[in-house]
């Protein structure tokens, strides 16, 4: 019988602690070594990434990154005006250069 369980439930020992996996700086870290080490050590591990490869995965990544703004946005607006409380009013907006 198994007694661990998922580390994002575990309490930790500092209240204002978070789970590594949900660090921002963390999936930076993870990206940035994907984008530029991977494809300089690709070659010594056996891996054969090349320029079309990387470019395709490129114009993907931009492709899924529009399709997901889109949906978050939607989201957003959504769930926004469904919260909202109070009724959204006019206001002059003056615009100094």
């Amino acid at each position: 019988m198994s007694t661990e369980t998922d580390p994002a439930t575990q309490p930790s020992a500092d209240p204002g602690a978070k789970w590594w996996a949900h660090s921002m700086t963390v999936w930076g870290v993870v990206v940035t070594t994907l984008s530029t080490v991977l494809p300089a050590l690709g070659p010594v591990l056996g891996l054969n990434i090349t320029a079309e490869l990387i470019r395709q995965l490129g114009d993907n990544v931009v492709v899924f990154g529009q399709a997901l703004g889109g949906l978050v946005g939607t989201v957003l607006a959504i769930y926004g005006r469904v919260r909202a409380s109070a009724p959204l009013e006019r206001r002059q907006v003056t615009l100094n250069l």
